[in-house]
C-alpha cells in the first residue's frame, strides 16, 4: 500500500489544481474564522454579555466547537479535490493503465479511499493548528476540554470527502460530479430532513437519515447556545456518529462493488 501511495503522490505533486483547491482551503480557513473572531472583538468592546452570557466562543474551550463548526462550511474544498484526482482516473484513462499493469480493481478502490482519508486527516490538522492560533489569541487557558469537536470535524469531513468520491466514481466527468455534489450538499440534502422534521413535529429524526446532514449533526451552532437549545431540538450527537460510521461501511462497499462490476 505504501508504494500504491507513492504512485498516488507522483500524480499530484505537480498538478496544479490539487495544490489550487488546498491553499483555497487552508486560507479560506484562516479567513472565515479570522473574520468571525474580529467580528467576535466588536461585540465584546460594545457589549458586557458576549455572546448573550455563553461565554468567548473564541477562548478555549468553547473555541473548539467554534472552529470546527465555522471550517465545516468550507468542507465542499476537500470534496472538489477528491473528485477532481477521482474523474481524472477516467478522463486520462489512466485507471484502465493501473489495472493493465496489474493492480486489481478493488486495490485501485482501496487508494482511492486511503487517499480520501489522509484528505480529511489533513483537514483536520489544518482546522486544530488554527484552532490553536485562534485560541490563545483570545485570551483564557490553554484546555482539552472540548477537544472531541475536532473528532467530530475528522468524521464530518471524512463523510464529505467519501460521499465526492463517489460521485466521481459514479459519474466519472469532473464538471457533472462537482455541480451535483454541490447543489446536493447546500439544497437536497438539506431540503429532504427539513421537510421530514417538519413532518415530525420539528423533531430531529429527520436529521439521521441524509449523508451530510447527519455529519453536520456532529457539529451544533457554536453561537447564542442558550437561545439555539430552548428553542431548536437538536439532533443527538452519539446517534449520529453511529448513523455517520454507517455511511462510511456503506461508502467502502458500495465503491468497491461499483467499480468491480463495471466495464473499465
Amino acid at each position: 500500500m505504501k508504494t500504491l501511495l507513492q504512485i498516488e503522490w507522483m500524480k499530484v505533486k505537480s498538478y496544479r489544481t490539487f495544490w489550487i483547491l488546498a491553499g483555497l482551503f487552508v486560507a479560506a480557513v484562516v479567513g472565515v474564522n479570522y473574520i468571525s473572531y474580529s467580528i467576535n472583538i466588536e461585540v465584546n468592546d460594545r457589549t458586557s454579555a458576549v455572546g448573550l452570557g455563553t461565554g468567548n466562543p473564541f477562548s478555549f474551550p468553547q473555541i473548539w466547537n467554534t472552529m470546527a463548526w465555522m471550517s465545516s462550511l468550507l468542507l465542499y474544498f476537500p470534496g472538489f479535490i477528491i473528485i477532481f484526482l477521482v474523474s481524472n482516473e477516467f478522463t486520462f484513462k489512466t485507471h484502465r493503465q493501473n489495472i493493465i499493469d496489474g493492480l486489481s480493481r478493488k486495490q485501485f478502490v482501496m487508494i482511492k479511499l486511503n487517499v480520501a482519508l489522509i484528505i480529511a486527516v489533513a483537514s483536520t490538522l489544518v482546522v486544530f493548528l488554527t484552532t490553536l492560533v485562534f485560541g490563545l489569541l483570545g485570551g483564557g487557558t490553554f484546555t482539552v476540554q472540548g477537544i472531541e469537536y475536532m473528532g467530530y470535524f475528522f468524521v464530518c469531513s471524512f463523510i464529505y470527502v467519501l460521499f465526492a468520491m463517489v460521485l466521481a466514481l459514479m459519474l466519472r466527468k469532473a464538471a457533472l460530479s462537482v455541480g451535483i455534489y454541490f447543489i446536493y450538499g447546500l439544497i437536497i440534502d438539506n431540503l429532504i430532513p427539513l421537510l421530514l422534521r417538519k413532518s415530525f413535529d420539528n423533531k430531529p429524526y429527520g436529521s439521521y437519515i441524509m449523508p451530510l446532514d447527519v455529519a453536520d449533526g456532529l457539529l451544533p451552532f457554536p453561537f447564542f447556545k442558550s437561545m439555539v437549545e430552548a428553542t431548536l431540538r437538536t439532533p443527538n450527537q452519539y446517534i449520529c456518529l453511529g448513523i455517520c460510521a454507517a455511511w462510511i461501511v456503506f461508502y467502502y462497499w458500495f465503491s468497491i462493488k461499483k467499480f468491480q462490476q463495471e466495464d473499465l
